[in-house]
């Protein structure tokens, strides 16, 4: 008998320390990034719900998760189409050249278990817009509601986990060589991102 508990105790720990692979490929498309540009003459504002990737969400040791969120650049939309249609221009985002928006996980640390049963967790990652990878550092909020998707619906006749991602940071667009001739007060140097995403993992 001690035997059998021991191999038991043997195959579960790892099985209970192993990641949990979710799809942040929204079936419900709810999931969001917005952005802001706050200028003199034109204060923009803008988002889009075409957000895929995958995160390894390691539930025992959540500094061991890891993976990348991806958002498609041409379904980025602002306020008119007009203003859209500048947008994805070649001499600014070009999506035909540069297609993705991608933010890769590099390290999480100072775990923060909340009342609601989050955790608050500090995020670094590469953050690669318009060709250019910068590092980037911000707060985040992680939410793992198991059991939960059929009661949220979206993949009929499927039950499942949810891990509810959300996040704000800035980043300053001349870093990432977007239409550096033109002026701050056209067009402000500092773009606020702000994502809020749900990742399934399915039964």
């Amino acid at each position: 008998m001690l035997t059998l508990l021991s191999a038991v105790v043997l195959f579960a720990a790892p099985q209970a320390a192993a990641p949990q692979v979710f799809d942040m490929n929204d079936p419900k498309g709810v999931s969001g990034l917005s952005f802001s540009i706050d200028s003199e003459l034109e204060p923009i504002i803008g988002q889009t719900n075409a957000i895929t990737g995958e995160i390894r969400f390691n539930r025992a040791n959540p500094e061991k998760s890891s993976g990348k969120i991806i958002v498609q650049t041409a379904a980025l939309k602002c306020a008119s189409q007009p203003l859209t249609d500048a947008m994805l221009g070649g001499w600014c985002l070009a999506p035909d050249k540069y297609p993705t928006i991608e933010f890769e996980l590099k390290q999480i640390k100072n775990v923060r278990p909340q009342k609601d049963g989050a955790i608050k967790v500090q995020v670094t990652g590469d953050f690669t817009l318009h060709g250019v990878t910068k590092e980037v550092r911000t707060e985040a909020s992680v939410k793992y509601l198991a059991n939960k998707l059929r009661e949220r619906g979206g993949v009929e006749g499927k039950d499942g986990d949810l891990l509810v991602l959300r996040a704000n940071f800035q980043i300053n667009r001349r870093d990432f060589n977007i239409a550096k001739e033109l002026a701050t007060a056209v067009i402000g140097d500092l773009v606020e991102v702000k994502i809020m995403a749900v990742g399934v993992s399915i039964k």
